[in-house]
């Protein structure tokens, strides 16, 4: 199994990828998807990683926090993605996570995860791993 710094990777790839298609399309089922992934992404972050980061990393409380905002604010703007039935307000709503994810991707990826990837054990990381995508499964 991939260890917690790749599969949080290729979940941040794929997410791209579902914006990209949303862009093009504008089609709803994209952003319920999207908003879908997303939410179980949080929750695999918040249970199995954050709480590691914030113990083990110096400095990782901080990004632990940092990263538990971004995610709150992500969270309200799903909220609100959910709760619209105004095609262009759909759209301007989903374009705005999208800048919040992408920012909160850029922190991650070059911040929290080099720095966990440096920090902690080859099996440490593959057990957060599996914890990340067994808590990612019980949200979704």
């Amino acid at each position: 199994m991939p260890d917690v710094v790749d599969l949080i990777e290729r979940d941040h790839r794929a997410v791209e990828q579902l914006f990209a298609q949303f862009e093009s399309s504008k089609d709803d089922a994209v952003t319920e998807q999207i908003c879908a992934e997303l939410t179980a992404h949080m929750v695999g972050e918040e249970r199995a990683v954050y709480p590691v980061v914030a113990e083990k990393l110096s400095g990782g409380k901080k990004l632990a926090e940092d990263a538990e905002n971004e995610h709150k604010e992500a969270r309200q703007l799903i909220g609100r993605i959910r709760n619209t039935t105004d095609t262009g307000r759909l759209t301007e709503l989903t374009m705005e996570l999208k800048q919040a994810i992408q920012h909160h991707v850029q922190e991650e990826e070059t911040a929290m995860l080099p720095k966990a990837r440096q920090d902690l054990s080859a099996e440490e990381l593959n057990e957060m791993g599996a914890q990340f995508e067994e808590a990612k499964e019980a949200a979704g």
